[in-house]
C-alpha cells in the first residue's frame, strides 16, 4: 500500500521549527512548548538535516529563517493551526472562536449583541480578548479580530464594517459653563446648537492628543490649537466623558450612532469628516478552514452598523 504521507518529518520537529519561526528565538519557543532550549535546539537540527538544507541562520544576538525557512514556516504554521482547531472540536462539543477586539468597539456595539449569537449560535464559544495595539498583531493569537485602522495588517485579510466619520459632540442638555453661543435673532442660547470651540474644553480620544489639532486644521479652524485638554486611552472614555458634561469629543458616527438617536448626546458642530480610516473584521490569510468563523462573519457583517454615510442620520 502506498504511503500517502512519506515525505512528511517527525511531527515533533515541526512543532519546535514553527514555534521557532515565529517567537524568532529559541528560548521563548521552548517557553512555549514546556521544553528546554536545548531541546528545540536539537529539533530544529533533526528538521535541517531531513531536509538537507539550513532553515535558520544563526547569529551572536539573532535567530534568523533563511530562505528555505522562509517557504517552509507559513505551511507549517497553517498545518498545526488546523490540527488544533480539529482537536478543539473533537475535545469540546462547542467550536471555540478567538476574538480580539479593540476595546470602544467592544463597549459600545459588540457586547451588547453577543448574548444574541450566543442564543442563535449556543454550539461556538466566543473568547473575547481586548487589544490597544492593532500594530501588534500576533496572527497565531486568534481565530479573528476586529480593529480599527486602514485595512492593511501583515499576514491578513480584512473586511469593512464601518467607515469611521468624526464629528465634535457635547451633551445633549446644556451644562453650567456650556460655551454655546446665542443665536442673534433669539437672543437664546437654547436654540443654537453651534458652539465655541476657542471657549471649550476639548475632550481626547488619544493619550498623544492628536486627535483634535488633526481635525481643526482639515476643518481649516487655525485660530484653535486643539493641543489642551483631557486626554483618555480610548473613544469611549471621551465619548462617556463628553456625556456627562465636561466637555467636547471627536465621536466616530457610526460607534455613537445610539447616544445621538437616545438623546445622550447632540452634533456641537455640523462638521462630520471622514478619516479614511474605519473598522475593520480582520482575518488571518490564509485563514483555515472554520465553520465557526464563517458564521460568526455573517452574523457580524449583517448586523454591524455598516454605511457609507452615516452623517445624513444626523445632520
Amino acid at each position: 500500500m502506498m504511503n500517502m504521507y512519506r515525505h512528511l518529518p517527525p511531527l515533533n520537529a515541526l512543532r519546535a521549527f514553527e514555534a521557532a519561526s515565529r517567537h524568532g528565538n529559541f528560548t521563548r519557543a521552548a517557553a512555549e512548548l514546556f521544553v528546554t532550549q536545548g531541546a528545540i535546539s536539537r529539533q530544529v537540527k533533526n528538521l535541517e538535516d531531513y531536509f538537507g538544507v539550513k532553515l535558520f541562520s544563526r547569529g551572536t544576538n539573532s535567530l534568523n529563517l533563511t530562505d528555505a525557512g522562509h517557504r517552509l514556516a507559513p505551511s507549517v504554521t497553517a498545518a498545526l493551526s488546523s490540527l488544533d482547531q480539529a482537536a478543539q472540536v473533537l475535545l469540546t462539543d462547542k467550536s471555540v472562536l478567538r476574538l480580539q477586539v479593540m476595546p470602544t468597539y467592544a463597549v459600545r456595539w459588540l457586547m451588547p449583541r453577543l448574548p444574541d449569537f450566543a442564543q442563535v449560535h449556543p454550539a461556538i464559544d466566543v473568547r473575547v480578548t481586548i487589544t490597544l495595539h492593532p500594530d501588534q498583531l500576533d496572527t497565531d493569537s486568534f481565530d479573528v479580530a476586529i480593529l480599527y485602522g486602514d485595512g492593511v495588517w501583515p499576514g491578513t485579510q480584512s473586511t469593512c464594517l464601518s467607515q469611521e466619520c468624526l464629528a465634535p459632540v457635547v451633551a445633549a442638555d446644556p451644562r453650567p459653563g456650556d460655551p454655546r453661543r446665542s443665536d442673534p435673532e433669539r437672543g437664546d442660547p437654547e436654540h443654537d446648537h453651534r458652539i465655541d470651540l476657542g471657549k471649550s474644553v476639548l475632550l481626547h480620544t488619544t493619550t498623544d492628543r492628536r486627535d483634535w489639532p488633526w481635525w481643526l486644521k482639515k476643518m481649516g479652524m487655525k485660530a484653535v490649537q486643539g493641543t489642551e485638554g483631557p486626554a483618555f486611552e480610548t473613544l469611549d472614555m471621551a465619548v462617556r466623558a463628553a456625556e456627562a458634561g465636561h466637555g467636547i469629543a471627536l465621536g466616530d458616527l457610526s460607534l455613537i450612532a445610539e447616544d445621538l438617536h437616545a438623546g445622550r448626546l447632540r452634533l456641537a458642530l455640523p462638521n462630520p469628516l471622514y478619516t479614511g480610516r474605519g473598522v475593520y473584521f480582520v482575518e488571518p490569510s490564509p485563514t483555515p478552514a472554520n465553520p465557526a468563523l464563517e458564521t460568526f462573519r455573517t452574523w457580524l457583517i449583517e448586523t454591524a452598523p455598516i454605511t457609507s454615510r452615516p452623517e445624513r442620520a444626523f445632520l
